[in-house]
């Protein structure tokens, strides 16, 4: 009897040692094939994109004051338009709208009107000045149309009137690295607002009334152009530049404001080369840079600087593009 049972506690704990084998074997197959790596190739977001992604460095983005291209001179509607968008992406928190940069132009001084093929931006001025602010986006924008419309009772006294306020707004995006444009799109906006008129007066409208009613209706369209910038400024791919170089440190123009952490490798390249084309002079865009190395960044500075440490290579000037590795 007492070999009996020696016996079943003996099977019984062969077989509990062996389910808990099994229960460790198959959350190691769980684990490895839950894992997307060169072999398995699933389709599955690796854990080194998912961490990526949870905090790409904010771009710089400039937005130069809008032009008025119709015959509706309201004084100020350009900056409007341009305050609405700076306003907008501000909101978002999810680029950097700098407040501190100063230019003298605006969207119409790099617009060259030809009456055979219509209006062309002239992109190597823009992105030279876009370089020369150190933003990594330069958008310009255009109003192209505007329209205003009344209707009311006929009868009575005092009859009922509505107002209407239509603008097109159209907005083009220039990535600076590359020097191409990115984004063309435009929108239409309105406005409405509702009155009691006298007779003799119904058909009277002050200036004042008519811009504030264009003011709203580009609020409506500009509103709608945000999620379009913002969608084609997060394609790009974030890059820096080197401000200055003292000893083995190199100061970076970018910091924990646009979102870079201590630690964070980030490769250098040299500018690139414009390319025109040589028949026509057209401007064409910046060849990719060449690879020059690798840094880190291990401090801070001022509002938003970094500094940094070399890892590989050498050879770096001011001037250089960085990008995270």
């Amino acid at each position: 009897m007492k070999r009996t049972v020696s016996g079943f506690l003996l099977t019984a704990l062969l077989a509990l040692s062996a389910c808990q084998r099994s229960s460790a074997f198959r959350q190691d197959q769980d684990y490895y094939r839950d894992q997307a790596g060169y072999y398995s190739r699933d389709g599955k977001t690796s854990a080194t994109k998912r961490v990526e992604s949870m905090g790409q460095p904010k771009k710089k983005v400039v937005v130069l004051d809008f032009w008025n291209d119709t015959p509706v001179k309201q004084d100020g509607l350009g900056s409007f338009a341009s305050d609405e968008m700076r306003r907008g992406l501000f909101l978002t928190q999810r680029m950097i709208v700098p407040t501190d940069l100063r230019t003298d132009f605006t969207t119409e001084d790099f617009v060259q009107s030809d009456k055979g093929s219509g209006d062309q931006v002239r992109v190597a001025q823009l992105i030279r000045e876009g370089r020369r602010m150190g933003v990594a986006v330069i958008a310009i924008g255009r109003i192209g149309k505007i329209t205003f419309r009344q209707r009311g009772d006929d009868v009575g006294l005092l009859r009922q009137s509505q107002s209407f306020g239509a603008v097109d707004v159209e907005v083009k995006l220039f990535d600076v690295s590359s020097g191409r444009e990115i984004l063309s799109v435009g929108k239409s906006g309105e406005a409405s607002a509702n009155s009691m008129v006298a007779v003799e007066n119904q058909n009277q409208q002050t200036a004042a009334f008519r811009a504030e009613l264009t003011q709203l209706a580009v609020r409506d369209a500009v509103s709608q152009l945000v999620p379009e910038v913002i969608r084609s400024v997060e394609k790009l791919t974030w890059q820096g530049r080197v401000a200055k170089i003292v000893g083995g440190k190199l100061y970076i123009n970018a910091g924990k404001g646009s979102g870079l952490i201590p630690g964070d490798i980030m490769k250098v390249l040299t500018s690139g080369e414009e390319i025109y084309d040589q028949s026509t002079g057209a401007y064409l865009g910046r060849a990719p840079g060449q690879l020059k190395g690798t840094i880190e960044v291990v401090d801070f500075m001022g509002g938003d600087g970094a500094v940094a440490e070399i890892h590989s290579g050498g050879n770096f000037q001011e001037g250089d593009i960085v990008q995270l590795y």
